[in-house]
């Protein structure tokens, strides 16, 4: 599934490749992915915009345009954003497509079906429908600083992961690839009790999910089955992982094989050397 680097990076790609272009005509292929509105009351209510800025909360997208609707989206687990081409071979799973002006389509491709989008008249129409989800700070936002951080994990009894993956609890934006990283770098158990990691270790974990989230940032992501960028392009972010999706290959640090373990219902890495 599309973490926060991932969708951070689709973000980034679709503000360099949209802005200003304004939406002629849109087709969709799949209706359930339009979630809150009629197919015909999106195309009507749509064509003729302009897209003129483009939002990210968490792991959520918001395409604005000009007249301040808002289109929100949701990638689930296989959603994903093309800019090309209309001579260019349409993917398997197009759901949507948006022909703009400057010749160029947006498509919306989505192999398991999960992703959705709505529509909404502004962005204060989205908050108060619930569009725009009531989390908690994310890692690379000024309000998540390292003393908050100490003090919100002493609330939680249930295992760091857990907390991590929470995205309504302390912080939001981590999933499954960069909590196994995170607690991986500051040396901590993924099972280990949230309330019971001290200042020093806390404070490790801290840095070291700044650290992840800001590097896959850079490096676009990782791709592991089907996220590609605006340009579809692979995220690179795959070829520096310590742990995730290292099952059973020996520890890049000790040379102890790397474990694996089902946790908040979640596939979980860690190297039982390293981490305490």
């Amino acid at each position: 599934m599309p973490e926060l680097p991932e969708v951070e990076t689709v973000r980034k790609g679709l503000e360099q490749s949209i802005i200003g272009q304004k939406i002629v005509k849109i087709k969709v292929n799949r209706a359930k992915t339009i979630d809150n509105i009629s197919v015909e009351k999106f195309k009507t209510e749509l064509e003729g915009e302009e897209f003129n800025e483009i939002k990210r909360k968490a792991k959520y997208l918001f395409l604005e345009t000009k007249s301040g609707k808002i289109i929100s989206v949701h990638l689930k687990m296989s959603g994903a954003f093309l800019v090309q081409k209309p001579e260019t071979e349409l993917p398997k799973h197009t759901h949507v497509i948006f022909d703009l002006h400057g010749g160029k389509q947006l498509r919306f491709k989505d192999l398991r079906a999960f992703g959705r989008m709505g529509l909404y008249n502004n962005w204060q129409d989205a908050c108060d429908k619930g569009a725009v989800p009531d989390l908690a700070p994310e890692p690379l936002e000024k309000e998540f600083t390292v003393s908050y951080f100490e003090k919100e994990l002493k609330n939680f009894t249930s295992p760091i992961k857990a907390v991590l993956l929470d995205q309504k609890k302390v912080v939001s934006g981590i999933g499954n690839i960069y909590a196994d990283e995170s607690l991986f770098l500051s040396g901590i158990r993924p099972n280990r009790p949230a309330n019971q990691i001290n200042k020093k270790e806390s404070a490790k974990l801290y840095h070291a999910i700044k650290k992840v989230i800001s590097d896959s940032i850079e490096a676009g992501g990782t791709s592991i089955r089907d996220y590609v960028n605006a340009e579809g392009n692979l995220g690179d972010y795959a070829l520096q992982l310590w742990v995730y999706g290292q099952k059973k290959k020996n520890c890049k640090i000790c040379n102890t094989p790397i474990e694996y373990i089902r946790l908040a219902q979640r596939g979980t890495h860690f190297c039982p050397q390293c981490q305490v």
